[in-house]
């Protein structure tokens, strides 16, 4: 590529970095693995359910790991290493014949190599689009995001002729591919090319700080954004854990017509990384913080107010909204990172902001038990309101470079 033009250049990155996050969004599509590995085994739901939190866990365990690599490592050898043991952990999944090797093979090794390969897309595509760095990483998390949409029918049209063992093959075939070679092309600007590249605009503009890790845990506003991202993110992952029940369940909805809900909702939820990120770019990362917390308010507040009146068309209107914030944050979250604490130490910094992750669903995990106590959702909202009431004190607390 020493011949194309730069301002070519970082549109084929990008499109090679969406391309991969598009593959590596496919292992959350693991619902339309349950029912034949289910059948297949007899496992029971509550051990094919520990299988994806466990590769939640070490999606986060995998983006740490790409924080310390990217120490010793450059990052197109880190996307490799990533595309190997992502291979390997599909590859290996078709030979499981006990639960606990799925736990290994799925949730460790696809999980942490998910993880790692995430993150060094993300900590180097952004960087070619210094004008437009918002626009650049919400293009790429919506692949992420939408990748159970594009790719799960794919997935399940596999499983329903071919059988989950070559299903799982051919997966880990595909990935061995497509992420060794792309990412041959996950690297950040030279310095020259950088020099070269669009100036962002004084909004979007980062620190003029590289804050390294331990001096970031020293900050205030490190803690009040953490808080926001678990408390905002909180909201969203409740809603999508539990909005087609409610509607099924409490509300008498069709179940068909409760799962296209939550396929318009995944779409907002799509979308919302893409318009938030280009917002970003316009007004700033604590602006936008701001600017989402304190509509999710609003947004929840109002789906409590639907839900008692059980008013359907603003209920789900007023989710597709929870969902489009939920993704606009999503894909701010390196971007404020950036933003906040500079170029130079972003792998470990934004590996341990990402480590909300972990704490994100545990709002919903709670909503779960007091439904099962009381029979009701109204919990649920007693609960978003206290988290979307947090994340709104905490954005409007945080001070940029403090």
């Amino acid at each position: 590529m020493k011949h194309i033009p730069l301002s070519v250049k970082r549109y084929l990155y990008l499109l090679n970095g969406v391309l991969l996050l598009l593959l590596l969004g496919v292992g959350y599509a693991w619902s339309i693995f349950v029912g034949p590995l289910e059948a297949w085994f007899g496992w029971s739901r509550t051990e094919t359910s520990l299988a994806f939190t466990l590769n939640i866990i070490f999606f986060a365990v995998g983006v740490i790991c790409c924080g310390i690599l990217s120490k010793h490592f450059h990052y197109q050898r880190i996307a490799q290493l990533a595309g190997l043991l992502l291979a390997g952990g599909f590859l290996l999944t078709t030979r499981v014949t006990e639960i606990w090797q799925l736990y290994l093979t799925y949730s460790v090794l696809c999980g942490a190599s998910v993880g790692m390969c995430y993150s060094a897309v993300i900590s180097t595509i952004p960087l070619w689009f210094r004008d437009r760095s918002g626009f650049a990483t919400g293009i790429l998390i919506m692949g992420y995001a939408l990748s159970t949409t594009l790719l799960g029918p794919v997935c399940q049209t596999l499983l329903s002729s071919l059988g989950w063992q070559t299903t799982f093959f051919i997966l880990g075939i595909v990935d061995l591919i497509i992420i060794v070679l792309g990412g041959c092309f996950v690297r950040m600007p030279k310095a020259k090319e950088f020099e070269a590249l669009p100036a962002p605009s004084m909004a979007s503009a980062r620190s003029t700080r590289n804050v390294p890790t331990k001096e970031m845990l020293k900050s205030p506003t490190f803690y009040f954004i953490f808080v926001y991202i678990v408390t905002l993110g909180s909201v969203g992952l409740a809603v999508i854990n539990h909005i087609s029940p409610l509607l099924t369940g409490e509300l008498g909805m069709a179940a068909a017509a409760a799962a296209m809900v939550v396929s318009i909702g995944s779409l907002f939820n799509g979308f919302g990384r893409l318009i938030i990120g280009v917002i970003f770019d316009k007004i700033g990362g604590i602006a936008t913080t701001r600017l989402l917390s304190t509509v999710n308010v609003a947004v929840v507040l109002l789906m409590y107010l639907a839900y008692r009146s059980q008013y359907l068309p603003a209920l789900i209107i007023l989710v597709c909204a929870a969902l489009f914030i939920f993704g606009g944050n999503s894909s701010t979250i390196p971007s404020v990172t950036r933003g906040l604490y500079g170029d130079e130490h972003f792998a470990s910094n934004y590996s341990i902001i990402m480590l909300n992750s972990v704490f994100s669903p545990i709002t919903a995990s709670i909503v779960g038990v007091l439904q099962e106590r009381t029979g009701s959702y109204e919990y649920m909202f007693y609960l978003l309101v206290f988290c979307a009431v947090s994340s709104t004190i905490c954005a409007w607390s945080a001070r940029a470079n403090k």
